[in-house]
């Protein structure tokens, strides 16, 4: 008898240990100092300083009207701003020793990213907050299930000043690890610098401590055309990245100086590799194809097209063009180029093109038709033959804006030999002025 009244009486004190525990642990939860052991908890898993604003409680879900962070030290994180937050605790984990928020819901989100100017001092927990501590046989352990933002925006500033923003998106991020998060983010607007700004449809990425990785993303460009991204940025340290955009019906005229009034669109695969804090040294490669362009052969040429003037030469633009590219350093490089226009021009070959000069080496084909109008092209100039055109080497130098060509004087001096062999007396004279008037 007296055993068994002990086996009840300490049953009795364990369920008013556990219940006692429980409650005291629940009073706690809907305390003040639960909400700043809160922000400390949240701000040490994003490695800023954060705070949530006062806390109302509805049985186990609380709300605040706002949380704050900032960031410390060398971190990428500036700032988090997050309106009307709510959020609901599994209580049912609280007996397991975690403190699981299961969802998260905001209705607005705003991000910076970017080097912090100096190192954020951090601040010190004040007296009362340090006294404050849970008892040591629960140690809850903080964990986030789900986190949903209606509005999210997101700010950004390299290392040289320039910005760019990704706004109005919802976002939709689940923990599928510890420190692994799978994010998804539908709608908004994206524009970094003066690019085109990108009406943002898809973006799906994980992300954990080290690295982002965009699994899959659509946007469509302002001004036309579709873009896809893929890769992966590293967050850790550097932004090292290495990113494949495959496009379509993208407006080519950004891609080579103003002057030589590319347009058309652009459709291919482009792949960057390097550092996003320092893009201008990274590698972009790939290859770019233009079609239903206007490029005018003329500006490459010009005095083809006084030479035109005997015919219709002046009236071809080049309407397609592809090509692998590479860039780095200011440094574009062209290879395996395939330029047409119908079935009377081609050009092919490669080359470099840099702020302050130009060079390459191609090779143009043009039709007998065209060159019918141009005495001797055929003879001294196009002397070779291949799918139905004649073709001459042509050396390009100069810079983007005054390009040069080695093809004008040997055009000229076949077509004055030409002439001046085939007239004489006067009509020579009267030849000798008009190829002065076109060397002009």
């Amino acid at each position: 008898m007296k055993s068994r009244r002990l086996f009840i009486f300490g049953s009795l004190f364990v369920l008013v240990i556990i219940f006692g525990g429980w409650f005291g642990l629940r009073f706690f939860i809907q305390s003040d100092a639960f909400r700043d052991w809160l922000g400390r908890r949240v701000g040490r898993s994003l490695h800023v300083e954060a705070r949530f604003e006062p806390l109302t409680w509805e049985g186990w879900t609380f709300r605040s009207a706002g949380f704050f962070a900032t960031g410390t030290g060398k971190r990428k994180l500036r700032s988090l701003q997050m309106r009307n937050v709510t959020a609901h605790i599994d209580w049912k984990q609280l007996l397991k020793g975690q403190l699981l928020v299961d969802l998260i819901t905001a209705d607005e989100a705003e991000v910076a990213v970017g080097k912090n100017q100096a190192p954020v001092p951090k601040s010190q927990p004040h007296a009362k907050e340090l006294a404050i501590k849970l008892p040591k046989f629960l140690h809850p352990e903080l964990k986030v299930e789900q986190l949903r933002v209606t509005a999210t925006d997101i700010h950004w500033t390299t290392n040289h000043g320039q910005t760019g923003q990704y706004r109005g998106f919802k976002l939709i991020a689940t923990r599928t690890g510890p420190d692994q998060w799978d994010a998804i983010a539908e709608g908004g607007a994206a524009r970094h610098a003066t690019y085109p700004e990108l009406q943002v449809e898809h973006v799906h990425a994980l992300a954990n401590r080290d690295s982002v990785t965009i699994a899959e993303s659509r946007a469509a460009v302002y001004g036309g055309g579709n873009i896809e991204v893929t890769g992966k940025i590293a967050t850790r340290n550097m932004l090292n990245a290495q990113l494949t955009a495959d496009f379509s019906g993208v407006d080519a005229n950004p891609i080579l100086p103003p002057i030589w009034r590319l347009g058309g669109k652009a459709s291919g695969q482009l792949v960057y590799a390097g550092d996003l804090d320092h893009f201008e040294h990274g590698a972009v490669s790939g290859r770019v194809k233009i079609d239903d362009a206007a490029l005018d052969l003329t500006n490459l040429f010009p005095t083809l097209h006084k030479l035109a003037r005997f015919g219709a030469l002046n009236d071809v633009q080049i309407d397609s063009i592809e090509a692998n590219v590479r860039y780095r350093e200011q440094q574009l490089e062209l290879s395996d180029i395939r330029a047409t226009f119908q079935d009377q021009i081609r050009i092919e070959g490669s080359c470099r093109i840099m702020p302050d000069s130009l060079d390459g080496n191609l090779l143009l084909g043009l039709s007998p038709n065209i060159l019918g109008w141009i005495p001797g092209a055929e003879e001294k100039v196009f002397v070779d033959q291949r799918a139905g055109l004649r073709w001459a080497k042509v050396s390009i130098s100069g810079t983007p804006e005054r390009p040069k060509e080695d093809l004008t004087q040997r055009l000229f001096a076949a077509f004055r030999g030409k002439m001046m062999k085939e007239f004489d007396g006067g009509t020579k004279d009267a030849v000798k002025s008009l190829l002065d008037l076109l060397h002009q």
